[in-house]
C-alpha cells in the first residue's frame, strides 16, 4: 500500500511542477465537459415554435375558386389568410408555384406548399357525387439536412389543421344557421328524425310490396307460359276448325239453295194436286146436278172413282208434306172425302141429295184452305226463313274466313308472347331479389338511424345545432375525440431529454484523451521492485481523481451553466462520477495492458456505443447487430442511471445500473493486470516498429 501511495506522490509532484503540465491537466477536466454543455445547449428546443418558426418554407396558391350556390369560393385563399396568423413555421408567401419550387430547389427554403388550381372545385366536388379528394402539392429538400424534413412535416399538419378549421368552421356556421331556421319553423332534431324514419318506413314498406306484386306477377308469368303453350296449339286446332266450318258454311249455303228450290217445287206440286182436286170436285159436282143418262149403278161408280183418285192424289201428297198444319187441313180433306165417299151409294140420278152437295161444298172449301195454307207457309219460308238461313250463313261464312286470318296472327303474337314470357321470368326473378336486398338494406338502415335518434349523442347535436353556438360546434366537429397526454416522467427541454447521451459521450471521450495524455506505465527506476498490482493502482489513483475532476464539472456545469432540471440532482451527479471511474477504468485498462492497441480499442468501443447504445434512437429501431451488443455497453447503463435522475426514479433501477457498472470496474481491473504480462512482447514489438518508422 505504501508503495501506491509513493506512486500516486510522485506522479502529482512531477505533474504540478510543469505549468504545461498543469495547463494540459485543466484541459483534460475541461474539454470533454465543453462537448456534453454545448451539444445539450444546441439541441435545447430544436422542435419548439421558437425555433420552428426560423425554418422558411415557401406557401403558394394557384386556386382559381368556383361557385357555390351563386358565391364565389377561393378555399386557397382562405388557408394562406389562415397561415399568416400562424407561428409553427417561417412562411413564405409567393406568387407562383414556379417561384416556390426553384426556392427549394435552391436551398432558400426547406419546403414549399403549393395549392393547385382546382382545389376548391375538387373540395366542393361531393356536391356533385364525383367525390374528388383535393391535393396540396408538398415539396422538402431533404439534401439540405436531414433532420429538417421531419421538422417541416409540422408545416404538414398546420395546413391541415387550417383547413379543417377553415371548412369545418363554415360548416358549423351553416349547421348553426339551419338550427335558427328550424327553431323559427317550428321544428327540431327530433323532427327531422321522425320524418327520415317515416321515409324510410314507408320505403322500406314500398319495396315489401313491390316484392309482392312481382311475385304474384312471376306465378302468373308461370302460368301463362304454360297455358301459352297450350293456347297455340288450341290456335292451331282452331285455325283448322274455323277453315273447315267456314266451307261448311258454303256448302250448307248451297244446300240452302237446293232446298228451297225443292220446297217451292213441292209446293207447287201441292197446289197442283189441290188444284186438281178441286176441279175433280167441281167436275162431280156438275156430274151430280147433271145427272145424265147414267143409272144409279153407273154414277155411283163414276163418283167413286172420283173420289178415290181425289183421296190417291191427297194422300201421296200427305206423305210428302212434312208441315204439321198442311197435313192437318190435308188430313181433314181426306176424311171428308172418306165421308163424301160413304154417301156416294145413295145418290140416285133422279134425286141428288142436298148433303152430298153440302158435303162436296165442304170438302173444296178445305181444299181452298189447305191450299192457301201451304202457300203461305211455303212462301214464309222461301222469302223469310230460306233467306235469313242464306244471309246469316254468308255472315257466318265472311266471319269464319276473317276469324281464320286472325287465328293466324293471333298464334303468331302468342308464340311472340311465349318468348317474351321466357325472357322476362329471369329479370323477374332478379327483380324480386334486388327487392329483397334492398328491403333488408332499409331495414339495417331504419334500425341504424333509430339507435342513432335515440341516441344520447343525437341528442347532444340536436341541442348544440339548436344552441346557435357555432364556435364550440367548429371545435368539436374539428377535433371530436380530444387526446388526454398524461406525461409520466416529465422533461421540459429535448436538451435535458439528450443530456444523457451528450454526458456519456464526454466523459467516455475525457477518460480516452487522459489515457491517451498521461503515461499508464510506470517506469520510474525507484519503483522498479513495486509489484505489478502496486504500479497499476499507484497510476490509476491520477486516473481515478481526473475521471472525477471530469465528472464533478460536467455534472455542476449541466446544472448551474447549462440550467438543466433534474429531478434527484445529487444523484446525477453521483452517476457522473460513477460513469466517468467505468470509463476510465476501462480505458486505463486497456491502454496499461494493450498500449497502442488498447488505445485503438478503445477508440472502437467508443464508436461501438456512440451508434448503438440508443441515445438518439430507441435501440429496437436499430439494426439487430447492435441490439445483440447493446445489454454489454457500459453506455447502456450509464444512460439509464442519468434518465433517472433527469426524469424520475422508478424501482431499483439506478441501484442495478450502478452495480452492474461497478462490476463492470472489476473486470476490467481483473483484465488489464492479468494481460499485461502476457501482452509485454507484443507492445514492446509494436512501440519498436512506430520508433523505427521516424514519424510516430
Amino acid at each position: 500500500m505504501r508503495n501506491i501511495w509513493g506512486i500516486f506522490r510522485s506522479d502529482w509532484r512531477r505533474l504540478t511542477a510543469s505549468v504545461v503540465a498543469v495547463v494540459v491537466l485543466l484541459g483534460l477536466c475541461l474539454v470533454p465537459c465543453l462537448y456534453a454543455w454545448f451539444n445539450i445547449l444546441s439541441n435545447w428546443d430544436p422542435y419548439g415554435t421558437a425555433s420552428t418558426s426560423r425554418i422558411s418554407v415557401a406557401v403558394a396558391s394557384e386556386d382559381a375558386g368556383c361557385q357555390v350556390l351563386g358565391l364565389e369560393v377561393n378555399i386557397g385563399a382562405l388557408v394562406l389568410q389562415g397561415l399568416e396568423s400562424n407561428d409553427q413555421m417561417g412562411w413564405v408567401f409567393v406568387d407562383t408555384a414556379e417561384e416556390a419550387l426553384d426556392g427549394v430547389e435552391a436551398g432558400d427554403y426547406y419546403a414549399a406548399l403549393v395549392v393547385p388550381e382546382t382545389f376548391t372545385e375538387d373540395f366542393v366536388s361531393v356536391l356533385s357525387g364525383e367525390l374528388r379528394h383535393p391535393q396540396i402539392e408538398y415539396y422538402e429538400n431533404e439534401k439540405k439536412n436531414a433532420i429538417a424534413p421531419k421538422i417541416t412535416g409540422k408545416a404538414k399538419t398546420a395546413v391541415q389543421e387550417q383547413i379543417n378549421s377553415t371548412v369545418i368552421g363554415t360548416a358549423a356556421d351553416a349547421l348553426t344557421t339551419a338550427g335558427t331556421v328550424f327553431k323559427a319553423m317550428g321544428l327540431d332534431g327530433q323532427d327531422l328524425a321522425d320524418g327520415i324514419m317515416e321515409k324510410l318506413t314507408g320505403a322500406r314498406q314500398d319495396m315489401a310490396q313491390m316484392q309482392s306484386v312481382l311475385a304474384s306477377l312471376q306465378d302468373v308469368m308461370r302460368g301463362t307460359d304454360g297455358l301459352l303453350a297450350a293456347a297455340s296449339v288450341t290456335l292451331t286446332d282452331a285455325e283448322d276448325t274455323v277453315g273447315s266450318a267456314g266451307a261448311a258454311a258454303g256448302s250448307t249455303v248451297k244446300v240452302i239453295d237446293t232446298g228451297l228450290a225443292a220446297a217451292d217445287q213441292t209446293n207447287r206440286d201441292l197446289l197442283k194436286v189441290l188444284n186438281d182436286t178441286d176441279k175433280l170436285l167441281s167436275d162431280l159436282e156438275e156430274l151430280l146436278r147433271a145427272g145424265g143418262a147414267d143409272t144409279d149403278a153407273a154414277l155411283q161408280a163414276r163418283l167413286h172413282e172420283k173420289i178415290g183418285e181425289a183421296i190417291t192424289a191427297l194422300e201421296a201428297q200427305l206423305a210428302a208434306t212434312e208441315d204439321p198444319a198442311v197435313q192437318e187441313q190435308l188430313e181433314t180433306v181426306i176424311a171428308d172425302l172418306r165421308a163424301l165417299d160413304e154417301t156416294v151409294d145413295s145418290v140416285t140420278v133422279s134425286g141428288a141429295q142436298e148433303a152430298v152437295l153440302s158435303m162436296l161444298a165442304q170438302v173444296r172449301q178445305e181444299l181452298i184452305a189447305a191450299a192457301v195454307r201451304t202457300n203461305q207457309t211455303v212462301n214464309d219460308y222461301l222469302h223469310t226463313t230460306g233467306a235469313q238461313a242464306q244471309a246469316t250463313l254468308r255472315s257466318i261464312q265472311q266471319l269464319l274466313t276473317s276469324v281464320g286470318g286472325s287465328l293466324g296472327s293471333v298464334s303468331g303474337t302468342l308464340v311472340s308472347y311465349a318468348d317474351a314470357v321466357t325472357i322476362v321470368q329471369p329479370t323477374l326473378d332478379a327483380g324480386i331479389t334486388l327487392a329483397s336486398t334492398v328491403e333488408g338494406y332499409l331495414a339495417d338502415i331504419e334500425d341504424d338511424v333509430r339507435r342513432v335518434t335515440d341516441s344520447e349523442a343525437f341528442r347532444w347535436f340536436t341541442e348544440l345545432m339548436e344552441s346557435s353556438d357555432a364556435e364550440s360546434m367548429a371545435d368539436y366537429l374539428t377535433s371530436p375525440v380530444q387526446l388526454n397526454t398524461v406525461i409520466v416522467y416529465e422533461i421540459k427541454d429535448y436538451g435535458a431529454a439528450m443530456s444523457p447521451y451528450y454526458v456519456m459521450l464526454a466523459l467516455f471521450v475525457g477518460s480516452l484523451l487522459t489515457a491517451v495524455m498521461l503515461k499508464v506505465p510506470v517506469t520510474q527506476p525507484e519503483f522498479a521492485g513495486c509489484r505489478a498490482a502496486e504500479r497499476y493502482f499507484g497510476r490509476f489513483i491520477t486516473f481515478f481523481l481526473m475521471a472525477m475532476a471530469q465528472a464533478l464539472v460536467t455534472a455542476f456545469g449541466c446544472l448551474y451553466f447549462v440550467g438543466m432540471e433534474t429531478a434527484e440532482p445529487a444523484l446525477f451527479v453521483l452517476a457522473c462520477c460513477l460513469c466517468s471511474l467505468n470509463f476510465a477504468s476501462m480505458n486505463y485498462a486497456l491502454v496499461y495492458a494493450l498500449d497502442n492497441v488498447g488505445m485503438a480499442l478503445s477508440v472502437i468501443i467508443m464508436v461501438i456505443q456512440v451508434a448503438g447504445s440508443g441515445g438518439s434512437y430507441p435501440v429496437h429501431v436499430l439494426p439487430q447487430l447492435f441490439q445483440t451488443l447493446y445489454p454489454f455497453m457500459p453506455f447502456h447503463y450509464g444512460m439509464d442511471m442519468i434518465r433517472e435522475t433527469v426524469g424520475g426514479m422508478y424501482g431499483d433501477t439506478y441501484l442495478r445500473c450502478a452495480l452492474v457498472l461497478l462490476g463492470m470496474c472489476v473486470l476490467f481491473t481483473v483484465l488489464g493486470m492479468l494481460v499485461y504480462y502476457p501482452a509485454r512482447r507484443l507492445n514492446a514489438a509494436i512501440a519498436a516498429s512506430k520508433e523505427k518508422s521516424g514519424i510516430m
